[in-house]
């Protein structure tokens, strides 16, 4: 007789396995993928003329005067969002602008300042003649 064990140890049931094929003659596959999957829609519930729905974990209000306002601030959120993006990829392409013309008036003057030098240069008397 073992000392530190259960000699009455409780066997594991197996796990039942579902027959759908009665639900797929009878109602059809449609029915029976519809019946067995544990897709639910929107949980709604009405108080009264009140309606909220349960969508990606918050209560919505679906019906009255908060629906609308709800549908509005959605869709006001969603053109904010929008226009920031938008705002974002101006204040980019205008930072590139400035940039590109910083560069070129860096050229520019560089340019102005090689010439001088050149025409300066040239009009420098080339002779070495002292007078005395």
């Amino acid at each position: 007789m073992p000392l530190f064990s259960s000699k009455f140890s409780a066997k594991t049931i197996p796990v039942r396995k579902q027959d759908t094929s009665v639900l797929k003659n009878e109602f059809g596959s449609d029915y029976a993928s519809k019946e067995l999957s544990l897709d639910l829609g929107p949980l709604t519930v009405k108080l009264g003329d009140f309606e909220v729905s349960f969508e990606e974990g918050q209560w919505i209000p679906a019906s009255g005067k908060a629906g609308v306002a709800h549908k509005e601030n959605i869709r006001l959120k969603k053109e904010l969002e929008r226009l920031e993006e938008e705002n974002n990829m101006l204040r980019l392409k205008f930072e590139i602008l400035l940039d590109m013309m910083t560069d070129k008036t860096v050229e520019a003057e560089q340019q102005a300042e090689l010439q001088r030098a050149q025409s300066v240069g040239s009009l420098k008397p080339r002779s070495k003649k002292q007078k005395w």
